[in-house]
Parts: structure tokens; sequence; C-alpha cells
């Protein structure tokens, strides 16, 4: 059945929330197999949803959440939720209570921002996050999975401009890497539709250009 923008908007936006349970979810996994266009959608709202937890200062959860959330783990589901979110990282189950608890503010002054998640071509998994703020000069990188670092060799973030080369953001120093920018985001980013991740000699190219296997790509996507 060939779903209406509003439909498509809706299930992707359930789903990434994680508010798409049972039999629904199940439907929803197999159609996003067959349904490209509300892949896209999915994952749109998962990089809406994803500078959230950076926006605002953590808010410690009262110890009875902690218990639902113990008891929310033992379902089958708790997999797919994670990677709805896209937080695979360890701290899932606290960013996660995060998440929940400041949906709300969506709408009252999040930071306009550029946000990019992305994924394993071969898994769908998503392995980072970048986020820039459309007037800093900062590109804010957290790595979801550690296992892709690879000993002895560099992970180097590219942004691939409409028409144009690959340009150098910077490498990759850990799990969490903070890359300056040649000019701020909206003019490092604003015309950026994709980033990427390239496996390189330890430091980076030493071309200017990627020189080994692009592991990793994602959309880059403005958050205002």
């Amino acid at each position: 059945m060939r779903l209406s923008d509003a439909s498509r908007e809706k299930l992707a936006a359930e789903y990434a929330l994680g508010t798409l349970r049972g039999r629904a979810r199940e439907r929803m996994r197999r159609r996003l197999r067959e349904d490209d266009a509300l892949a896209r959608a999915v994952a749109a709202w998962e990089a809406r949803l994803a500078p959230m937890t950076e926006a605002v200062k953590p808010v410690a959860p009262p110890a009875r959440l902690w218990g639902r959330i113990e008891k929310e783990l033992q379902f089958r589901q708790r997999r797919s939720l994670w990677k709805a979110l896209g937080l695979i990282a360890s701290g899932a189950a606290a960013a996660l209570v995060v998440v929940a608890l400041l949906l709300p503010l969506q709408r009252a002054g999040m930071p306009a921002s550029y946000v990019a998640v992305l994924s394993d071509p071969k898994t769908n998994q998503p392995v980072l996050i970048a986020t820039a703020q459309r007037n800093a000069m900062v590109l804010r990188v957290n790595t979801l999975d550690p296992k892709i670092h690879v000993a002895g060799r560099s992970l180097e973030l590219w942004a691939l401009p409409r028409g144009a080369q690959p340009k150098s953001l910077g490498v990759l120093a850990g799990a969490r890497s903070d890359l300056k920018l040649v000019a701020v985001a909206d003019r490092s980013l604003g015309d950026v539709p994709a980033l990427a991740i390239s496996l390189e000699p330890p430091g980076g190219s030493p071309t200017g250009q990627p020189t080994g296997p692009v592991l990793y790509t994602g959309p880059c996507v403005k958050y205002w």
C-alpha cells in the first residue's frame, strides 16, 4: 500500500521515537527494507532527535525510573529501540531517559544546528553523530560504536559538497572529537548534503582527497 506524505512522516516519527511497538514495529521493519522514501524519512527523524541530548544540561532521573527501564530492557524489542534512537554507545539507557524527558522542549528553542548521522552500509547501524550549531566553527563528532576505530590507521571525516570534490573536516581523535571548521557551519556545511568517513594512514590522507576505502556515510541535515 502506497503511503501518503503525511502517513509516511507519522510512521517515521513513531519509529524513530520508539513508540511504535509489537507487530506494528515488525511490519515497519519489513517496509523499511522495501520503501526507500520511508527509510529516508526515518533517517531524517533520527537526525532531528540526535542533538537533543546535547542541547540542554543532563537530567538525573528518579530512582524509580531506573527500575522501570530495567524491566523494559527485558523485552525482546529493546535492541530495535536503541537502534531507532541511534543510541548504541555506552550510557544508552541514560540517553533514552534524557530524550524522553526533553521531547516536549523541541518547540521551545532548540539551537539551530547541522546534524549528520553516519551509518554502516552493511548493517544500516548508526556509528557516529556529528553536530555543529549554524554559527559555530566547531563540529562535534561522537562515536557510537568504538569498534569502528582501527589500530594503526586514522578515520578521516569528509564533507561531500554538491558538484565538488570531498573536503576534509579532520581526523577523528577518539570517541569524541571537536573538529575546527574553516568557517562557520553555515558556510562550511550549508551546501553539503552528506558526510563520509574514509580509512586513511596515520594522521590522515596525504593527498587532500580520500585514499582509502569509504566506510561510512550519512546525510547532513539542517535542524531548524
